[in-house]
């Protein structure tokens, strides 16, 4: 799940550049591809799990080197590699933007904001942008990473016993939360973090309601309609 939203971090820079070439590879058929090859380089990159992982008396890596091998493997393959890569994407689709914005002429006429105030808001959108993306790398950081250095300490360092080792579990079980939280924060934190991001959410909300509102309306029309008629033709009769 991690590298398919650094896939769509990628995609937004793609599609957010100002050079044609580079937006021509945002496309569904090369989503698809770089879908499928995440997803395999994801298995083939586990597939140590296998035959380094034992499962008896319980589920745990080998002890020796390949222990030290796992640990570092978790904290950087699937830690800190892909949340700097969404950093570096996701500074890299703002500067797009901005590069964008500056293409466009803007073309004076009346009952329009001046270009100061288009700049101002312009700035404000790109500071909401900015919040909201350092906001999400720096909790996914926070709340995988957590797991990702403690899991590495689990297995590298010596076995616990007695009271350690009940803490050991206890922070195991709490590690392994909050690193699946990471993965049902997003809507969370943007409500908070972001007005802009709330501001649409609610605006989607109303569209929402007066499209199902709008499906209804003329069916209530007709039935009044019809039963306005019926009762006309049982008056002639």
């Amino acid at each position: 799940a991690t590298y398919l939203v650094l896939l769509s971090s990628i995609d937004r820079f793609l599609s957010s550049s100002v050079s044609a070439r580079l937006r021509s590879f945002s496309q569904m058929k090369i989503a698809y591809r770089a879908t499928i090859g995440a997803i395999t380089i994801g298995l083939l990159s586990c597939i140590h799990i296998l035959v380094g992982y034992e499962l008896r008396p319980r589920c745990s890596v080998l002890a020796g080197s390949f222990a030290m091998f796992d640990g570092m493997f978790v904290v950087f393959w699937l830690g800190i590699i892909p949340h700097v890569l969404m950093l570096t994407f996701g500074f890299l689709t703002i500067m797009n933007i901005q590069r964008t914005k500056k293409r466009i002429a803007v073309t004076p006429y009346e009952n329009t904001v001046t270009p100061r105030q288009q700049k101002h808001h312009q700035q404000k959108t790109d500071a909401h942008l900015i919040v909201m993306m350092l906001v999400q790398v720096g909790f996914s950081e926070l709340l995988i990473l957590t797991r990702m250095i403690y899991y590495a300490y689990y297995v590298l360092a010596p076995p616990l016993i007695g009271y350690n080792k009940l803490v050991g579990s206890f922070l195991m079980s709490f590690t392994t939360l909050v690193y699946y939280a990471n993965y049902a924060k997003s809507f969370y934190i943007y409500t908070l973090s972001s007005q802009l991001f709330r501001s649409i959410f609610m605006n989607r909300i109303k569209s929402c309601i007066r499209k199902i509102l709008g499906r209804y309306i003329p069916v209530i029309h007709l039935d009044e309609g019809f039963t306005n008629n019926m009762a006309t033709i049982k008056t002639h009769l």
